[in-house]
């Protein structure tokens, strides 16, 4: 089995069961209700990279309901696109009609050609962890690249998350999860160049008392609320 720069012996999951066949299957009305609270600070800082770079277009692989998509990207782009299964787009263009970005139905599992062009920025946030060949993300991210492209991703840190002896992702919904040094080693074999990584919080508490509950979860056993790793990247000399 390939192992996507992750230590030998770490056991990758076989069913991505966030694939829905039925609206409904993975995106509870409990899990679009707490998705504004979850990866915020990755969206905030594609949005800080575009204005210091004076990026126009951005792509948002994964975007899910599109709430951050909406709320954090689509103001500073003069064009912004949000990709994801069916289910999702169509409750994206239910919740945000009067969007300025487009919502496009494409499987990351096996996506097809787009008419999209490509991006001055593409964004994949947590979502490289769910799919069982995560190369075919990679691959659909770099065809919606230009040769100044910037590439934002974040999936959780497992060391932090887990521990170093963490062998398994107990969220039936993560196939694989990397820790930083695995993850650079991968987006680098796969021809992106890693210009910066970080650690940041891996949710906002706001408003949300589930969000409150995880935060003081998380001191309790003194780990880290830190947890969601940034890669910024560019694409290496050779992709």
């Amino acid at each position: 089995m390939k192992t996507y720069s992750i230590k030998d012996g770490y056991e990758h999951r076989t069913v991505n069961i966030t694939l829905e066949t039925e609206p409904g299957d993975y995106f509870t009305p409990s899990r679009i209700r707490n998705g504004r609270y979850l990866q915020v600070h990755p969206y905030l800082e594609a949005a800080r990279l575009m204005r210091r770079e004076g990026l126009e277009s951005v792509l948002d692989v994964g975007c899910g309901t599109a709430c951050k998509l909406v709320a954090h990207l689509e103001p500073v782009a003069a064009r912004s696109v949000g990709v994801d299964q069916k289910t999702v787009i169509d409750l994206a263009h239910k919740l945000y009609p009067q969007a300025r970005s487009r919502f496009v139905e494409t499987d990351l599992e096996q996506p097809g050609e787009t008419d999209l062009g490509t991006f001055d920025l593409v964004v994949s946030i947590d979502v490289i962890e769910h799919l069982l060949d995560p190369d075919v993300l990679l691959d659909f991210i770099r065809d919606h690249c230009h040769r100044e492209s910037w590439v934002v991703f974040s999936t959780p840190e497992r060391d932090v998350r887990r521990g170093p002896d963490n062998m398994k992702s107990p969220r039936k919904v993560h196939i694989r999860e990397w820790n930083q040094r695995e993850l650079r080693r991968y987006l680098e074999s796969s021809g992106f160049e890693v210009v910066r990584q970080a650690l940041l919080p891996a949710f906002r508490v706001g408003f949300s008392p589930r969000m409150l509950r995880e935060r003081l979860r998380l001191v309790r056993k003194r780990i880290s609320h830190r947890y969601n790793q940034l890669a910024v990247c560019r694409l290496g000399a050779n992709a």
